[in-house]
């Protein structure tokens, strides 16, 4: 049976900012890596704002590499910021819907 192990780290461990693509490509990169050792993840984004292409580089690809109900199941975001849950919505499914055609 396998260990139902959840891991919470701070988006700022991660990423210096939340501003650049490149930086959303380095801190998906350590998530990725996380989920190959976790059940699941936890990222406290601690209320601050994300820009687009952080957004999309970083959560959009992240939900697009390991599937949406994936995503769904194993990623947990916690204190986002209420003005970006709209923008995060839209990079996971524009992702995820990218990947299905």
């Amino acid at each position: 049976m396998m260990m139902i192990s959840s891991f919470r780290i701070d988006i700022d461990e991660v990423a210096s900012e939340l501003t650049t693509r490149p930086v959303g490509a380095e801190a998906r990169s350590i998530l990725l890596g996380l989920l190959d050792e976790y059940e699941s993840i936890e990222i406290d984004f601690h209320n601050k704002s994300l820009t687009p292409s952080f957004a999309d580089e970083c959560i959009g690809q992240l939900a697009a590499h390991v599937g949406l109900s994936d995503f769904k199941n194993r990623v947990k975001l916690v204190n986002l910021q209420e003005s970006s849950r709209p923008l995060v919505k839209h990079v996971i499914l524009t992702r995820c819907s990218a990947v299905t055609h």
